[in-house]
């Protein structure tokens, strides 16, 4: 390279004088050409300025040319898509460009005896053409208005037929102007013609005498320019190199023969955590990790080829070294370059920290998916099953090369209608997840339950790319749940017979059947009486709990007069009431004859008599429980209030929870459980209603159910409902 660049000067050198007296003679012959042609040199500065002129006024031309072809698009336009007021609004801003255009050729016609009436002859034909065009739109807008009207499909086609003869019109106006326009064109592109001819004339004798020194001096142009061209270009390259190399995403490190650091570029400073300076002039192992060094050395060694692929640290976990002396896993890739006969090494680097962490999570997930117990089934979003991990097969049955490529009905047992399905994924596509229980088949027929959790996948941007499943076989908990359930049933029944026949017994001593009793006795008789009752209703709210938990406990909705349903429920709390609360009676202080609900008779009796002996238990000695019964909007309102100590408000989260009495505490209160308002809630929400209370400590507390009212022209759908 650095003989070329010799030669290269020595043969500028010999060129410098020949071209030296090119140059002189050149200008000399220009200098006499001009003291003798000054004449012919205005001639042809006059036929140049017409030249330009009518150049000019040909491009002026072709501008209002266009302005009239757009003139003609809203037509078209309004046709294909009936946009009219977009259209209307893109018309009027073409007319506003026309006119601009035809004001700037007038400028150039004017006075021109050939020009002027065509540009008059284009102003007839441009008046029909818009108006012809804002006819169509007129017709367009009209034809709109009848098809969003409704009107008769024929009426609608003929303002489409009539649109489209305007636009005949419109076009064959848009035709006449562009013939005027072409003629005038052309006639200003002949005199241009005419014009270049008498300057090719004139140019014929001056290119005569200035030949040669035209030739010389574009020769030595040439020459400059392109001295000038490769500079600017080497200035580009090298401006390009280093934008490239400052700005990847990789690091870039040059080490001379000696294996020095020549220079680094930004991000492999960033990645060694130092600067330019810190590290150029060092030996670049410095840079690796002090057990991978001997290796670098080795390879590099090893490698006689020009380009080195790529270092591989096997035996290196951390290759890379800061500074700090921190290590990190990098790729390492070295090319040999030769650059002014001294050979270098290019490095480029690459930390792989987040690849490596991406591939342990990997990693780790797959064990995951592996060795879990759960099933995992995981589809594209059309359903289409992707994977399946071993627990799946072992729930299932299924190999995964069976099921990958199908669709998960595979498994549907038949127990579920369309309904639920189309429920489950209008959940999911709306949420990104469902979960529930489910009942599926298994490879063998056999059907069992799962619980399934189904959650979106989505990417960056938002979009669902997968579903994943994962999937729980909970038939041994449902087994659990039956043997629960026929456990308590049993004891429940065992239970309550003797209990029935002790509430019996002590009614009939009660009533005297048994003769007169001391006062002591007749005491304890009430109380025994009133503790089997309270037992027995005790074990009513376990099983309802129990059922609740299960899902079992239903509810049958009917249409109900209310007001009797209250009535009967505080004459059948009275007599508990007596018992419970000394003194404390039970008041219907409003009410609302002739209001009905859709409900379930039984139900809404348990959640009213658990209300109010809720509000007698917290009554003071020879108060009253009052009952109202009101509207609040489309709601019947049925409230109970009693005048005990209130409930504080930092209870408000704990009084519906079971176990939790009325005051919010969880302690019992009067023999109490804390399970009548969790019970309760339930029983109106399945009513489609509301329970709620209001308290101001120590002077009152009402609680409240709010149910929907059954209007006349109501049918009151009845039907079974399971409470949850």
């Amino acid at each position: 390279m650095r003989n070329g660049f010799s030669i290269a000067c020595v043969r500028d050198g010999v060129r410098k004088p020949a071209m030296k007296r090119v140059y002189i003679i050149a200008w000399l012959m220009i200098v006499v050409f001009l003291g003798w042609s000054g004449n012919l040199l205005w001639t042809i500065q006059t036929h140049w300025t017409e030249t330009n002129r009518l150049h000019l006024c040909h491009d002026a031309l072709e501008t209002l040319a266009i302005a009239l072809g757009d003139l003609n698009r809203p037509g078209n336009d309004v046709l294909e898509n009936y946009e009219v007021t977009r259209n209307r609004v893109a018309f009027e801003e073409y007319m506003r460009r026309y006119l601009a255009a035809r004001d700037a050729v007038s400028v150039w016609a004017r006075d021109d005896k050939a020009l002027e009436p065509l540009i008059q002859g284009l102003e007839s034909e441009q008046a029909t053409l818009s108006g012809q065009a804002r006819e169509v739109l007129a017709l367009a807008g009209e034809r709109e208005r009848l098809r969003l009207a409704g009107a008769a499909p024929d009426l609608v086609r003929s303002k489409e037929t009539e649109a489209a003869a305007r636009m005949a019109h419109m076009d064959q106006a848009f035709q006449n102007g562009l013939d005027l326009l072409m003629g005038a064109s052309s006639g200003v592109v002949d005199r241009e013609q005419q014009l270049e001819n008498l300057q090719q004339r004139n140019f014929k004798l001056l290119y005569v005498m200035l030949l040669g020194a035209l030739v010389a001096s574009a020769l030595s142009v040439e020459l400059l320019r392109r001295t000038i061209r490769q500079r600017e270009a080497l200035r580009e390259s090298s401006a390009r190199i280093n934008a490239i190399v400052n700005n990847v995403v990789d690091g870039i490190i040059t080490v001379d023969e000696s294996g020095r650091i020549g220079s680094i570029n930004p991000p492999a400073a960033s990645m060694f955590g130092c600067t330019g300076d810190a590290v150029i002039g060092r030996e670049f192992p410095l840079l690796l990790n002090p057990d991978c060094r001997g290796m670098y050395r080795h390879q590099l060694r090893e490698s006689v080829d020009t380009v080195i692929p790529s270092f591989f640290f096997s035996a290196c976990e951390n290759a890379g070294c800061r500074l700090d002396g921190s290590c990190f896993p990098i790729e390492l890739a070295a090319s040999r370059v030769t650059v002014n006969g001294r050979q270098l090494l290019i490095h480029i680097v690459r930390d792989i920290s987040e690849r490596k962490q991406a591939e342990e999570d990997l990693r780790q997930a797959a064990v995951v998916f592996e060795n879990i117990m759960e099933g995992i089934v995981v589809t594209d979003v059309q359903g289409t099953i992707q994977s399946v991990n071993p627990a799946f097969t072992r729930i299932t049955l299924y190999p995964a090369e069976e099921v990958i490529g199908r669709n998960p009905r595979i498994l549907q047992s038949g127990r579920h209608d369309r309904e639920f399905y189309e429920a489950m994924w209008a959940t999911l596509l709306e949420t990104g997840r469902w979960q529930g229980e489910i009942w599926n088949r298994r490879r063998n027929g056999e059907v069992h339950p799962q619980w399934l959790n189904i959650s979106a996948i989505q990417d960056d941007r938002g979009r669902t790319t997968n579903y994943i499943g994962v999937t729980w076989d909970i038939s041994g908990l449902k087994a659990a749940e039956h043997r629960k359930e026929e456990f308590m049933t049993a004891v429940s029944h065992e239970l309550r017979t003797p209990l029935t026949s002790v509430l019996a017994s002590l009614g009939l001593l009660m009533q005297g059947d048994g003769g007169p009793m001391p006062e002591r006795a007749q005491t304890l008789v009430r109380m025994a009486y009133s503790n089997s009752g309270r037992l027995v209703r005790l074990i009513g709210d376990i099983l309802d709990i129990e059922r609740m938990a299960a899902g079992e406990m239903r509810v049958e909705l009917k249409p109900l007069e209310l007001m009797p349903l209250v009535e009967k429920t505080i004459e059948s709390s009275m007599a508990s009431l007596e018992q419970l609360a000394s003194g404390v009676g039970i008041v219907l202080v409003e009410s609302l004859p002739g209001v009905r609900v859709s409900g379930d008779a039984e139900r809404l009796m348990q959640a009213l008599a658990n209300l109010i002996s809720n509000a007698g238990k917290f009554s003071p000695p020879d108060d009253r429980v009052e009952i109202a019964v009101s509207r609040c909007g489309a709601m019947v309102r049925i409230a109970v209030t009693d005048h005990g100590p209130g409930i504080p408000e930092e209870f408000r989260s704990e009084v519906f929870k079971k176990f939790a009495q009325a005051d919010g505490t969880k302690q019992q209160h009067k023999g109490g459980m804390g399970l009548g308002l969790n019970i309760t809630r339930h029983i109106v929400g399945k009513h489609g209603g509301r329970i709620d209370y209001e308290s101001l400590p120590g002077v009152r507390t009402t609680f409240f159910i709010e149910l929907p009212e059954l209007l006349s022209d109501d049918s009151g759908n009845t039907g079974t409902e399971q409470v949850s």
